[in-house]
């Protein structure tokens, strides 16, 4: 049986690692734009989705390899313990600092995992508990909110399982899905602007063949889990932006439709948008062709809607993204799975561990003796 124990370890593990891959993608990022491969949206969309995927499921991933080595199947992996490997790498010399200080840091984790049970602790769990509930709320808020934008809007055409709808409600078209139904509501006002209608449509179709709503209720549904975590809020991010790079360069490449009323559609929907304000002012699972907004954090979305314009006025072609994304996701998921295993808590005493808790023993020792020499010092 899984104890509080174990879960909040879990918990722990993949903020760490969640952390930990943000900032290995912004130096994987900038390895690409120098590799020539920063027009690579696709891919880069895909990998971001993958590995996000395997944070979240990294605490089974490290679960099955424990009773996998625990059964005999495969060799312990101890060894990969990123708190061993300091270790050792401080017993060989390889770095110089102070026996209690390295491992005071050492042990922080264990440190705050005991005072997590603490009543400060406890006070701590229960505020993370409350802004988990309430990003839930404000999830099944958004739900109902949604449901009550589409049951005001009336069918205009169906074919199979998708549904185009239109609305006197929402100055901005966007797509989403039912349990069986996939659904793009458009505003009542762009059925008189003929070539913008055909735009979002082709947008919004693209989102659909995608699966970019689907991913959008996977974010969604995790946020409450991460709320307090920066780099998850910075990991959307990038994926909004590639998600919607990705869905403009597949719309003119199928379409063909032309550039300069493409971007003057993006533009038109944007100032409808924000003269209106009504669809976006709440977070919803949804995948809108252009989200303003007006409020604190506006400039990101005109910042967002620049770097599209800018894309698609470039127009460079990405070729062969399915195979750039094997190149990628191969490494970057081993990467990943391997730093899951490398973060967990140290297992028993260790050879290098216990040598390090000697040398701090000499060393209080020696604060209260007189001086001896110093590990890593000639006369040690």
């Amino acid at each position: 049986m899984i104890n509080a124990s174990a879960l909040l370890d879990a918990y722990v593990d993949v903020n760490l690692l969640l952390a930990l891959v943000c900032v290995l993608w912004f130096l994987c990022r900038r390895m690409l734009d120098m590799a020539g491969l920063a027009h690579a949206v696709t891919a880069r969309l895909n990998l971001l989705r993958a590995v996000l995927l395997a944070v979240i499921l990294s605490p089974v991933f490290v679960a099955l390899l424990a009773l996998v080595s625990k059964a005999g199947y495969v060799a312990p992996h101890h060894g990969v313990n990123v708190t061993d490997f300091i270790v050792a790498q401080y017993l060989q010399g390889r770095f110089e600092m102070n026996a209690s200080a390295l491992e005071g840091l050492l042990g922080i984790r264990s440190q705050l995992a005991e005072a997590a049970f603490s009543p400060t602790g406890r006070l701590v769990l229960w505020a993370l508990a409350a802004g988990t509930v309430i990003f839930l709320a404000r999830l099944g808020w958004s739900v109902v909110k949604l449901q009550r934008i589409i049951a005001d809007s009336y069918v205009w055409r169906r074919s199979g399982r998708l549904e185009l709808r239109v609305s006197d409600t929402v100055a901005v078209p966007f797509s989403t899905r039912g349990l069986r139904t996939r659904i793009v509501v458009l505003p009542s006002g762009m059925l008189a602007r003929e070539a913008d209608l055909k735009i979002a449509l082709g947008h919004e179709l693209q989102h659909l063949r995608q699966g970019d709503v689907e991913w959008e209720m996977v974010m969604e549904l995790v946020r409450p889990f991460l709320f307090w975590n920066p780099a998850f809020y910075v990991w959307r991010r990038h994926v909004e932006e590639l998600r919607e790079l990705s869905c403009d360069r597949q719309v003119l490449s199928r379409r063909g439709y032309d550039v300069a009323a493409y971007c003057e559609c993006l533009l038109r929907v944007c100032h409808d948008g924000i003269r209106r304000h009504r669809l976006l002012s709440v977070e919803m699972p949804v995948v809108a062709l252009v989200r303003p907004e007006n409020r604190l954090f506006g400039g990101r979305s005109a910042m967002l809607l620049k770097r599209r314009m800018m894309s698609v006025i470039e127009g460079r072609a990405e070729r062969h993204p399915r195979l750039v994304f094997a190149a990628l996701a191969v490494p970057a998921l081993a990467l990943t799975l391997f730093a899951s295993v490398a973060i967990q808590k140290p297992g028993d005493w260790s050879q290098d561990r216990i040598m390090l808790s000697t040398i701090v023993n000499l060393e209080r020792l020696a604060a209260v003796n007189g001086p001896v020499p110093s590990f890593g010092s000639p006369g040690f």
